[in-house]
C-alpha cells in the first residue's frame, strides 16, 4: 500500500481566511488511522475521488462536490482509486468559520455542488494565478459562500442497513465514474456494482437526488472545465476522451451548463498563466 502524497500551494491570503491549490497523489490506499482535524475549511473536489468517514457518516467525495472541515472532528480517509486528487481548501480562522460558513451547515458535512458553482470556484482559481489583491481574493470567496450549496440530507430508510447498503451502492457508482467510465451506459454500470440497472437508478436517485444519466453529464461538464483550466485546445479530442458525439455535441452541452462555449471558458479558468497571457488579444 502506497502512502499518499500531498502537495500544498498558497494562492491567496487576507484577513481571516485562505486559498490553498491540494494535490494528492499516490497508489489506492486502505482506510487511513482515525484523527482529529485541526482546521476549519470548504474543502472542494476538482478531480478524483476518495472516501472521508467522519460524525458517524460515510460518503464517496468527488468532483460534484465536496466537504466541511470542523476543528475537533474525528475523521479518516481511503483512496480506492489511487491516481491523483485535486482539490481547493477554502481555509477560516474558527470566527470567520463561525460567521459566514457555519449558517449554512447542517447535521451532514457532505456537499454537492452544481456546475455553475464550479465555474464560479474556477474562475476564482485562475484569478488568483493571475494575481488578484487580498480585497478581490476576500470578495471571490464571498461570492462562493452565497452560493454554497446546502450539505447532503439523505432520504431516511427504515432500516439503517438498507441505508448504508443504499449509501454504498450510489458511492460505487460515483467511484467508477471517477475512475475514468464517463462512458460506459447505465447496464455497465449496474454490472460494475452489482446491481440491477432500474434498481440502480431508483437507489442513486434516491440517495443523490440526481438521475445518473444528469450526474454523469455534470461529471463530463466538469471534467472538460478542469482540462481546459490546464489549457487544453483541442476540443475534438476531449469530446472523444468523454464520450461526447463531436466537437459541437460537447460545445453545446457546455453552453447549456455554463452558458459559455469552451474557448471561451479556456481563456477564463486557465491556471497556466503564461498560456493565458499569450492567448489574449
Amino acid at each position: 500500500m502506497m502512502e499518499r502524497r500531498l502537495h500544498r500551494r498558497r494562492l491567496a491570503a487576507m484577513p481571516g481566511m485562505i486559498i490553498d491549490d491540494v494535490r494528492a497523489d499516490g497508489g489506492p490506499s486502505r482506510w487511513t488511522p482515525l484523527g482529529v482535524d485541526v482546521g476549519y475549511a470548504v474543502i472542494l473536489v476538482r478531480r478524483g475521488g476518495f472516501l472521508r468517514q467522519s460524525e458517524g457518516e460515510e460518503a464517496f467525495i468527488d468532483a460534484c462536490g465536496g466537504f466541511l472541515s470542523r476543528e475537533g472532528a474525528e475523521e479518516r480517509f481511503a483512496y480506492p482509486l489511487g491516481g491523483v486528487d485535486l482539490c481547493t481548501v477554502i481555509g477560516f480562522t474558527a470566527d470567520a468559520y463561525h460567521e459566514y460558513v457555519e449558517p449554512a451547515a447542517r447535521d451532514s458535512w457532505h456537499l454537492t455542488t452544481d456546475v455553475a458553482f464550479d465555474v464560479l470556484h474556477r474562475r476564482l482559481l485562475a484569478a488568483c494565478e493571475r494575481g488578484i489583491d487580498r480585497f478581490e481574493a476576500a470578495e471571490g470567496i464571498h461570492l462562493l459562500l452565497e452560493r454554497l450549496p446546502i450539505p447532503i440530507e439523505f432520504a431516511v430508510e427504515s432500516r439503517s442497513s438498507t441505508r448504508l447498503a443504499h449509501r454504498r451502492l450510489a458511492a460505487g457508482v460515483q467511484e467508477a465514474l471517477s475512475n475514468g467510465y464517463l462512458t460506459s451506459d447505465l447496464a455497465e454500470l449496474a454490472r460494475l456494482v452489482g446491481s440491477s440497472p432500474h434498481h440502480l437508478s431508483r437507489v442513486f436517485r434516491q440517495v443523490t437526488g440526481r438521475t445518473i444519466s444528469a450526474y454523469r453529464n455534470e461529471m463530463r461538464v466538469r471534467s472538460v472545465l478542469g482540462d481546459l483550466a490546464s489549457g487544453a485546445a483541442d476540443i475534438a479530442q476531449l469530446a472523444g476522451r468523454y464520450g461526447f458525439a463531436d466537437h459541437a455535441h460537447l460545445t453545446r452541452t457546455v453552453r447549456r451548463y455554463t452558458a459559455e462555449p469552451p474557448s471561451v471558458l479556456r481563456l477564463e479558468l486557465s491556471m497556466n498563466v503564461q498560456a493565458t497571457e499569450v492567448a489574449r488579444p
